[in-house]
């Protein structure tokens, strides 16, 4: 048995899934098998992994499901993983040269009485434009800290991470389902995780992060759509909800209270029905107090706003 899984979702990428082959061609290390979970593509990505099988050192495993989401494919693949660890490595980034062999050495060198109560190692990412570092690096000393002090030195070191998963924790952390939104942020998963265990921090670069993706997230701007504002307030009901204890480090929680009030209007969710979803009498004022800022926010965009109807589609392998 292979010891890491690099899993990659995919939707219609079969132009780009090259990229990430080649990037596992070059690793340095073979320790690892390729699990490909197709949501649905229409184009010939299923040929286009053909051909890397014709080619590769290495197994790859490629399941094609209806579509649904991002996040509907990362449960589909749960079913898949027979490695201890896994990696992710999205359809239009690549791993650096080293990745597999940096991972799984960091895992082997974390003292065996430390080991459990981490649940991945995450290092940082480069992007592919200039190939520097994004975001700002870890303290040296961060893995001495333990629980909420190391929560505030992660938060603190903002810029794009790449994990690597314990594959036995992974698994007990499903993606929540809506019928109403194809996508759902993966935050959603990862911050439950963090409330009961710790990450391993490191200053190794493990990915490549393509900005230039004419559809990457971090081209250009969002889309208003209907889809996005439902996957919003589904995220800041959960940042209100079980994320209230890091309101004074986490910018998000505070964020949630205002996003939560503006998705819930844009999506006609009445306010009675939003409120009632929260037990505690001071997030419900803290909440009633963002509706004024969410109504000013909408004038402000109102053009913009109009058009959320009218978008239809929205790519949900857009990085979140």
């Amino acid at each position: 048995m292979k010891t890491l899984t690099v899993f990659t979702p995919t939707f219609n990428r079969a132009d780009k899934l090259p990229q990430v082959f080649e990037s596992l061609m070059r690793q340095t290390s073979k320790d690892f098998e390729w699990l490909i979970i197709d949501d649905g593509s229409t184009d010939n990505s299923e040929a286009v992994v053909s051909q890397f099988k014709e080619k590769s050192d290495f197994e790859i495993r490629y399941y094609w499901k209806e579509n649904g989401g991002r996040h509907t494919a990362v449960n589909y693949s749960y079913q898949f993983l027979r490695t201890p660890y896994v990696i992710t490595c999205d359809s239009d980034d690549e791993l650096v040269n080293n990745a597999v062999e940096l991972v799984i050495k960091i895992w082997a060198s974390i003292p065996e009485n430390e080991y459990d109560r981490y649940w991945c190692v995450t290092g940082r990412e480069i992007n592919s434009i200039d190939m520097k570092m994004v975001g700002t690096p870890f303290p040296e000393n961060i893995n001495l800290l333990r629980g909420t002090k190391k929560r505030k030195a992660i938060l603190r070191h903002p810029g794009e991470k790449h994990c690597c998963r314990k594959v036995d924790i992974h698994k007990e952390y499903l993606f929540p389902v809506y019928k109403d939104t194809r996508f759902v942020t993966e935050n959603i998963v990862w911050e439950k995780i963090n409330k009961k265990y710790d990450q391993y921090c490191v200053n190794d670069v493990f990915g490549i992060y393509h900005m230039e993706s004419s559809d990457s997230l971090s081209k250009g701007k969002k889309e208003y759509t209907y889809e996005r504002f439902r996957s919003g307030y589904y995220a800041s009901l959960f940042y209100v909800d079980e994320m209230f204890h890091e309101i004074l480090i986490n910018k998000r929680v505070i964020l949630a209270f205002v996003n939560l009030s503006r998705c819930a209007i844009l999506t006609n969710e009445p306010i009675k029905v939003t409120l009632s979803k929260i037990k505690e009498w001071y997030k419900k004022i803290m909440i009633l107090g963002g509706y004024p800022i969410s109504l000013v926010w909408i004038k402000m965009h109102k053009e913009k706003v109009e058009k959320i109807k009218k978008v239809q589609v929205v790519d949900e392998y857009e990085k979140s």
